[in-house]
Order: C-alpha cells, then sequence, then structure tokens
C-alpha cells in the first residue's frame, strides 16, 4: 500500500468528516448509539474539523488520491495531546496508522505527548502500548453510563525529523 501522509488544508474537510463516518460508528459500538451521535455531532462535524485546522497541526494519510486516515495534534501546550487518530476499517492492519502516530509524535519535537482513549476501546489500548504509551490517569466520562476516558502519555523521545509530506510504501 503506497500512502501519502501530508498537512491537511481546508479542502480535506469533507474527506476528513467521511473518516469519522466510517471509523466512528464502529470504534464506538460498545459505548451506545448516544455516545456515537455525541462524538458525531461534537467532533466531526464541518465546523469541528475547521477549528481543528486552526488550532492544530492536522495530517491525513491519502491512497491513490483517497484520505484513508487523519490524525491531529495540539502543539500549543508543554505536553501536545494527540486529539484524533483514525483509519478507515479497510485500511487498519496495514501499517497507516503506526505511520501517522510516528509523523505526529514528530511534530511535537521531542516532548512528551498524552493523548485519551475510552475504556473499552480495546484495540486502541494495544495499539497505543505499542507504540510506548503508558496509562497516566483515568476519569470519568461528562455522561452517566459512558465509559472513562483514559489518559495515556509516551515520555519525551529523541528529536527525529519528519517531513510536511512523506510517502512510505506500507
Amino acid at each position: 500500500m503506497n500512502v501519502k501522509i501530508r498537512e491537511a488544508v481546508p479542502g480535506d474537510v469533507e474527506a476528513i468528516i467521511s473518516v469519522g463516518r466510517h471509523t466512528w460508528p464502529v470504534t464506538y459500538a460498545f459505548a451506545g448509539p448516544e455516545y456515537i451521535e455525541h462524538g458525531m455531532r461534537e467532533w466531526w462535524s464541518a465546523g469541528a474539523i475547521e477549528r481543528s485546522l486552526k488550532n492544530t497541526k492536522v495530517l491525513v494519510a491519502e491512497e491513490e488520491d483517497t484520505i484513508v486516515a487523519t490524525g491531529n495534534i495540539d502543539l500549543r501546550h508543554d505536553v501536545p495531546i494527540i486529539w484524533k487518530l483514525y483509519v478507515v476499517p479497510l485500511a487498519q492492519g496495514t501499517g497507516v496508522g503506526s505511520a501517522l502516530i510516528q509523523e505526529l509524535l514528530a511534530a511535537a519535537d521531542g516532548r512528551p505527548v498524552q493523548l485519551e482513549y475510552i475504556d473499552g476501546n480495546d484495540k486502541a489500548a494495544a495499539f497505543y502500548a505499542r507504540h510506548g504509551f503508558v496509562e497516566v490517569w483515568r476519569e470519568p466520562n461528562g455522561e452517566p453510563g459512558w465509559p472513562a476516558q483514559v489518559w495515556v502519555e509516551r515520555k519525551r523521545q529523541e528529536n527525529r525529523e519528519a517531513s510536511d509530506s512523506r510517502s512510505c510504501e506500507l
């Protein structure tokens, strides 16, 4: 699979939303329909994606001009936070997610990086553990019955160069 990872542009908003439509319901089926509806409305709307483009570094992974994954990292704090990392089901297990997270981590310039996933998302827990993240705390979700948020952190790393546009064979 030949995938190009690049910084997202405003013209990518609809394709990024499409990644959310293909991943969010499958990923969070265990959390229930209300959780999925809330997430789609709050984090995968055009307005939410446009805010991400303004406030965070948003990357996309393209295969043959189709965006198959997206991720973003907020670099405005001492400890950057990855808020999204989603790969469409057909591209999962191909190395796209690993390539994307490496680019997001490179953007942090060696600083520690945090992210959160919800308790019960065992695939995410295993993926992040493979990439050096360890649990640092848990907090209850805002709604009764919704899974807790699990915060993980990857400690400071040696700085590695990353380009804004990288092609890789996966």
